[in-house]
């Protein structure tokens, strides 16, 4: 029986599944309201925002800043920022982390 767990798991694991790819609600939602036409955040930062263009690229953004740094610097510094309410900003700046 033992033998028949050990064997389950290495195959599991061996088998390439991953669940670092996986996003968090947040994230996802994030991911969407920043490609959103309300917001256009995609239209200065690029449709993943680590393209750049107008704007800056995001790509590594969770390497320099704090998610409350991030929180402040979009909410002061985006103009379309200012129209999301706190949950949508945050999600953004989750969603921003995982570029």
């Amino acid at each position: 029986m033992k033998l028949g767990v050990v064997f389950m798991s290495m195959i599991i694991f061996a088998g390439g599944v991953s669940f670092a790819d996986e996003k968090s609600p947040s994230e996802k939602y994030g991911k969407v309201v920043f490609a959103s036409e309300k917001f256009k955040c995609s239209q200065c930062h690029g449709p993943t925002g680590a393209e750049g263009g107008q704007g800056p690229s995001f790509k590594g953004v969770s390497k320099k800043y704090t998610h409350a740094q991030l929180m402040e610097r979009a909410a002061h510094k985006c103009p379309p920022a200012g129209a999301c309410d706190p949950r949508q900003l945050a999600a953004i700046v989750d969603y921003l982390g995982t570029l």
